[in-house]
């Protein structure tokens, strides 16, 4: 494994959603993301965007979270998928260009999803 793996986190806004209360449920997210192994959870500015988001309004609601352990992918990606479920939001994790949604489909569904883009980074990691 390399010294890090980085991951993109979006938490996905509600059409409703003002920008405090997007920044604030994806305070709540870094804070359990913190818990697990990870190196870092920082909330994603102008300068440090991934290439796909465009401006400050689409910045709200990302996390760059820097894993340090092989095992560590999966967790981070179980840990979104239970925050999902008690949140009824959508999140995206994206890692070397590859997108998984993390949604409120049923629990086999989402784990043949999870596992199957976990296999294509067993070898990131």
């Amino acid at each position: 494994m390399s010294d890090f793996v980085g991951l993109s986190v979006r938490v996905q806004p509600l059409p409703d959603d003002d920008p405090e209360e997007l920044a604030e449920i994806t305070g709540r997210l870094r804070a359990e993301l913190l818990d697990l192994d990870v190196m870092a959870v920082d909330p994603v500015s102008e300068a440090t965007e991934p290439e796909h988001a465009k401006g400050l309004a689409t910045v709200v609601g990302w996390l760059a979270v820097h894993l340090r352990a092989a095992d560590a992918l999966r967790g981070v990606v179980q840990a979104v998928r239970s925050w999902t479920g008690r949140t009824d939001r959508v999140v995206e994790v994206s890692l070397g260009g590859d997108t998984l949604k993390v949604t409120g489909v049923t629990s086999a569904q989402q784990e043949a999803i999870i596992s199957a883009w976990l296999a294509r980074h067993a070898a990131d990691t």
